[in-house]
């Protein structure tokens, strides 16, 4: 989103800019004959233009397109999507989906604690204090400040709950926040997972505790959250600013919830990965069976808790579900117990050191952003598939991996969008690949 054209027909890359607006931009940088560029005001609004409906637009980093109704929202996601893949001879092309909700469908949340908050050109003429107790969002290119939010637009009103509780636990914490330039403080990120039926998961990322101090801090916490809501605590003690970090304690249960996607229910953990819109998931499930179709043998990749595989179970003889994470293979092994599905094995470890060990006639692969390991996608074109589906969560990694694909026999036929994430200049591409009919030996011609 943001790819612009500059007065001069320079390519501009403004951060913030809807599709069809005309706006006034600070350029900042620029990379490969591309200038970069922050949106200082518009011009001209796009066509049809909305009104914002968070408090903080333009200064949070996720929701950049809050100014154009869901429906337009899609249709530009989409087109970007055919732009990233490129060449779409022979492919067909399907109508971007999604579900019906534009705001309050977000499952999960990762908020940062901070010292030093991010601050608009307007907030900081009028002299409002940068320093302080924060807890929020990273605006767009800064690991070192926070954007202070009391409500987010995208999560159900039973996390804005939970986040309102933290703040207030904040303010009066013994302990302070962390501060990622000077390696200081305790409090560093805060993870809330909600489920369909409003059950309730947080995880709080600490510093390495000194003293006992800590534990009664977190213990405070816990007792600010609402009612039955979960609490673990990790410790990190990673220089970089990601919430990751080892258990420490399950301060007050349940350490996991129960999830409801269609058909399935799935115990997810705070840290589990799962689809971020429970309603976008059962759409997008519903895109991957459609183009998997049936056959004897599925390959569940990057499979997670197990909902994939777990979705198709019914069409195929056997899945065999492959990931990576331990505690995600513990999961998915339960979740087919709880499922009454017996025609699924999970195995852990890296997809590309497993694929050497796996046959199937169908797969479907849901990498991270940074797409297959160059491993695992040429044995995937040696493996010998009738279909492959490649789910997207970066189309770039798509379009690049689907030169090795079809160079290994696999040529592209399908490409859907499927929109888990309104507001936002994210969506997830769908692609489906089925084997090229390998020309015909012939033997040699008989003599005499």
């Amino acid at each position: 989103m943001g790819a612009g054209t500059g007065p001069d027909g320079q390519p501009v890359l403004v951060r913030g800019a809807p599709p069809g607006a005309i706006v006034d931009v600070q350029p900042f940088a620029r990379r490969h004959g591309v200038v970069h560029a922050r949106r200082v005001g518009c011009v001209e609004a796009p066509p049809g233009a909305v009104v914002p409906r968070c408090a903080v637009f333009g200064s949070c980093g996720g929701c950049v397109l809050q100014e154009l109704d869901l429906p337009a929202q899609r249709a530009a996601r989409h087109d970007l999507v055919l732009r990233t893949i490129g060449d779409l001879d022979g492919v067909r092309v399907h109508p971007p989906v999604g579900a019906d909700l534009a705001y309050g469908y977000r499952n999960r949340v990762e908020l940062t604690y901070g010292t030093d908050r991010w601050l608009d050109p307007a907030a900081l003429a009028a002299g409002a204090p940068r320093g302080g107790r924060f807890l929020g969002f990273h605006p767009a290119g800064r690991f070192d400040r926070v954007v202070d939010v009391r409500r987010c637009e995208l999560v159900p009103e039973g996390l804005n709950e939970v986040l309102a509780a933290a703040r207030i636990h904040l303010e009066t914490s013994a302990l302070p926040p962390w501060n990622p330039r000077a390696q200081s403080g305790f409090w560093r990120h805060l993870l809330l997972r909600i489920s369909v039926d409003g059950a309730r998961l947080a995880a709080v990322y600490t510093a390495p505790p000194q003293g006992s101090e800590a534990d009664a801090e977190v213990e405070a916490l816990a007792a600010a959250l609402p009612s039955g809501t979960g609490l673990a605590w990790f410790v990190s003690d990673r220089p970089s600013d990601a919430a990751l970090g080892v258990l420490r304690a399950l301060v007050r249960p349940p350490g996991a919830i129960e999830e409801r996607v269609g058909r399935l229910a799935l115990r997810l953990q705070p840290t589990s990965f799962f689809q971020t819109s429970t309603a976008g998931a059962e759409i997008l499930y519903a895109t991957v069976a459609a183009l998997a179709g049936s056959g004897d043998r599925l390959l569940d990749l990057f499979c997670g808790v197990g909902p994939i595989g777990l979705w198709l179970a019914p069409s195929f003889r056997e899945v065999v579900g492959v990931e990576a994470w331990p505690a995600a293979v513990a999961d998915a092994v339960q979740n087919a117990r709880r499922n009454g599905i017996e025609n699924i094995v999970f195995h852990g470890g890296p997809v590309e050191d497993r694929l050497a060990s796996l046959a199937a006639d169908v797969a479907v692969v849901d990498p991270p952003r940074a797409g297959l390991h160059p491993r695992a996608v040429a044995a995937l074109a040696a493996l010998g598939l009738s279909r492959l589906v490649y789910v997207a969560c970066h189309p770039p990694s798509l379009a690049r991996d689907r030169r090795v694909l079809e160079a290994g026999g696999l040529a592209m036929t399908d490409l859907c969008t499927v929109d888990l994430f309104p507001q936002t200049g994210h969506v997830e591409g769908v692609a489906r690949f089925v084997a090229r009919e390998r020309p015909r030996q012939e033997g040699p011609r008989p003599t005499g």
